[in-house]
Parts: C-alpha cells; structure tokens; sequence
C-alpha cells in the first residue's frame, strides 16, 4: 500500500521535534501536586478531553502519529518497534512488518471502536510492535516471568539486542490470556509503565467535554480477577488492567529517556494532550502510592559546561519500612555510565565548586558516596538514567557518618557523573532533601 497524502499538521509533527523536557512553558500551571486527591483531579482535568485521532482513514490517522512518535533516532526513514526493538522501514498502514500494540488491551474495556471510542486510538497507549510480538503478548497484563519463554531484542539506537540469563535484554511470557504474564524488557518497561498509569489517569468514566461521547473509568489494579472479569466483546463503563505493583516498579527501574520524551511530544502535537508521567516521574509516587513531595530541591548545580545536565529525583516512600520503594532517579545522564550519590546528614551546604568539576557540589561534609546504576542509553550521549533503590543500599544499613539512619532523618542527596565523552569533566546534578520515615 502507497502511503497516503499527509495533510499540513502531519508535515508539522514530521519535522524534527525539539525535546520540552517538563513540557511546553505554562502546560502544567493548573495542576496541583499537594495531595494526591488534587493531584489527580488537576491532572485529569489537564489530560481529558483530547483531540480523537482515527484509528484508520484516508487522512491523517495513528499510523501517521506513531511513525512519527516511534522514529528510529539514528534514522529518520525507520520506525523502532516496542518489545522487539526492530529498525523497520517506515510503512503506511496493512504491512506486513509493524502492527499497532493497545498496551492496555482493547478488549479490556473498550473493544468496539467508533467515533466515541477515545481510549482504542489514544497514541499515549498506542505503540508500533512486531507482529509477531504482538500476537505473543495477546491480552497478557504486565508482570514479572521469571523462568518464562525468552523473546530476544535487537541492538538498535544503541540498546537491546542479544539473549542471556534472565531477565537480560529479553522479554519473557508465559501465555497471551488474562491470566498470563508478559515481561518488557528493561529498556521500554518504564515506557509501557507510564502509558498505562496514564490511562488510570485520563480515563475516570463520565463524557467527553467537547464532544460528550462517554467513556470508560480505567483502573490500574493488582487483583487478577478484576482484571479477567474485564475481557468483553463489548465496551463497559469500568475496566481494570494491571499489575499495578509490577509497573510501580518498573516505572523506577526505567526512568523517561530523550526517545520516550520524544515520544510525548509528538503524539501532544496530534492530540493536544500529553502524558505527564514522561514529564514529571516523581508524580507517580504521589498518585500511586501516597508519597507527594517526598523530596524536594534545594540547591542548583551551577552547570557551566556543555556536556549532560542532569536532573535528579524521587519516587516513592522514604520510608525505613521493608515496602518503601523509595528510588532516587537522575535522568539525562551519559548512557551506559554509572554514577554516585552524594550524600550526608548534616545539613546543606552553600554551593562549593567541586574539585574537578563543572558544578557545584551542594550536599556538606562530611559525606558518603553511593554507586548508582544505569539503565541504559547510548555511551558519549545524553540520553541514560540512574537509579538507586534507597531501602536496599542505605536505610537498612549503618552508615559511616556514625549512626544507622532512624525516623525522621533529613538527608541531602547529590548525583555525580562525568560528562561525555568520559575520561573528561565531571558534572552534579541539582541537590535534593528529604526526611525519612517509619
């Protein structure tokens, strides 16, 4: 099939889209974070009422957006698929290539497609996959497989590609059925993560403002029946899809890279709406698991060099308690480098310049130092992520500073990296504090 004319807001999305990083300037001024009650109600007012993209027409529809959305960086003639990571030629829509994947399935909830039916051509959930890859997962929700079936990726964009002990650069499965497990692969879980917390978001039943078609309540949940019961032939006013705790998880373990951001923008060029899970992480901690504000910023680096410009912070609970998953993140960082946190219990410190760096160092001595690890990204380029699980590396751990840490500890954390291409200059990032918990 020849591709189909574009019309002029398609030419507009095809050019080279500049990163917005937190979003256009004002997108968010309505949003409340205080809680997670206004929280989500001021996000959800932001996010509704979308622009409706056709699944398939003559003009522009959602292969237009996700061929857009899913460029190859490396190569703007191909597509990157979602759980195969293929570099294909971009096709229009019936190849025999690429299909489109419903990372929350159709058929949880909202099967039948027509004019009203927002969430089936949403392209937040809407990714290019193998096709056979897409059959594989079939409806399976998202957890962890551990001793499951191996579905290799592809080195491309400078990730993914070859097989290993689990979970490697794979996906895993067990079964395609509501009761069946498909694990993403580590460098797109976060991705898959953040579309579904988004439609939990976005889709709180009631109608459309503009147009007043109804739509579904979508819950992300842990409870397998709930999900199960939610597979149907027709559409229904509440769905559920999961497993929530599973992409909590994973949602930290993969933090937003420059591809995902990317991403955002392009579909919010189509839609007029965007995920704001891609722009702010540290928000699915409030939303998901009562822990707003966890952190907060008190010190900017100062950067002075060209190299990365990371930017740190954290989800979760800082909690001492064995469930916190409190996670320190730093997103635009060197890929495939590690890091270190910096951090101490003895109040902030005014900005220092760091011995050898190009930053100021933000957190006072004396201090500890703390390995982070990358997930990923491509080496001599901006576009990795670290993180450090909080509970299983400190809190339950004495620390040099002359104590184990207690309730009600305020600590001060720092990233440290070298900028690329490494041996080089060394950067930090902006300086948080928090206090910790029971």
């Amino acid at each position: 099939m020849l591709p189909r004319p574009a019309r002029a807001l398609l030419l507009v999305a095809f050019a080279a889209p500049t990163a917005l990083a937190q979003g256009p300037a004002g997108y968010y001024a309505s949003v409340n974070p205080s809680s997670p009650t206004t929280l989500r109600s001021t996000l959800h007012a932001l996010i509704d009422d979308h622009v409706r993209i056709p699944y398939t027409a003559s003009a522009t529809d959602t292969w237009d957006v996700l061929n857009s959305a899913s460029e190859d960086p490396t190569n703007s003639t191909r597509i990157l698929d979602l759980y195969k990571n293929g570099a294909l030629s971009k096709q229009s829509g019936g190849n025999n290539f690429y299909n489109r994947e419903h990372t929350w399935p159709n058929s949880y909830g909202f099967p039948v497609d027509g004019g009203c039916n927002y969430p089936y051509t949403d392209c937040h959930m809407l990714f290019l996959c193998d096709i056979q890859y897409n059959t594989d997962r079939g409806n399976a929700p998202y957890r962890n497989c551990s001793g499951c079936t191996e579905f290799t990726t592809l080195a491309n964009a400078g990730v993914g590609g070859g097989s290993g002990p689990y979970p490697g650069n794979s996906n895993w499965s067990n079964g395609s059925t509501a009761t069946s497990s498909w694990e993403v692969w580590s460098a797109r879980r976060g991705d898959v993560a953040r579309a579904i917390l988004y439609a939990d978001v976005r889709y709180e039943g009631g109608s459309h403002g503009g147009t007043g078609c109804a739509e579904p309540d979508l819950i992300v949940t842990d409870t397998q029946s709930l999900i199960t019961n939610s597979s149907s032939s027709s559409n229904l006013n509440v769905a559920y899809m999961g497993m929530k705790t599973v992409l909590l998880a994973w949602h930290q373990q993969d933090p937003p890279d420059a591809w995902e951001r990317r991403r955002n923008d392009v579909v919010y060029s189509f839609q007029g709406n965007r995920n704001p899970f891609i722009d702010h992480p540290e928000w699915v901690g409030c939303l998901f698991s009562n822990s707003c504000a966890v952190a907060t910023s008190y010190c900017t680096a100062g950067t002075t060099t060209s190299g990365c410009v990371p930017t740190m912070s954290a989800t979760g609970n800082p909690s001492l308690a064995a469930s916190s998953g409190f996670t320190l993140s730093t997103a635009n960082v060197e890929g495939q480098k590690s890091g270190l946190i910096f951090y101490g219990t003895s109040g902030p410190n005014s900005a220092v310049w760091a011995t050898g760096s190009t930053s100021f160092l933000c957190v006072k001595s004396p201090t500890q130092r703390l390995p982070a690890q990358n997930s990923g990204g491509t080496a001599n380029t901006c576009n990795g992520a670290l993180y450090v699980d909080w509970l299983n590396y400190i809190a339950t751990r004495p620390t040099a500073l002359g104590q184990p840490f207690s309730a009600g500890q305020v600590v001060y954390v720092q990233t440290w990296l070298r900028d690329p291409p490494a041996p080089g200059t060394t950067n930090l990032s902006n300086a948080l504090q928090f206090t910790t918990r029971p």
